[in-house]
């Protein structure tokens, strides 16, 4: 009757072990989100500078935040 908390009382979690899981499920989301868009982009987008300008935007964008909620977690 008790079998999940008999489970999850064998395993430890620590807030930071738990804060980096979270951590890594939302950059691998963002990452998948991104080659979707991306794909969108290239086969529906406008294309040239604006496409790779807006690319660029994106991608350091992304970065920064995924580097600052790693940065504040560690």
């Amino acid at each position: 009757m008790d079998l999940v908390p008999n489970i999850l009382s064998k395993f430890s979690f620590s807030g930071n072990s738990v804060a980096g899981l979270i951590l890594f499920l939302v950059a691998a989301f963002t990452a998948v989100a991104s080659l979707v868009m991306f794909f969108h982009w290239k086969k529906y987008g406008m294309g040239g500078a604006a496409l790779a300008l807006m690319e660029l935007l994106y991608i350091g964008v992304s970065a920064v935040l995924i580097v600052t909620a790693f940065l504040t977690i560690n």
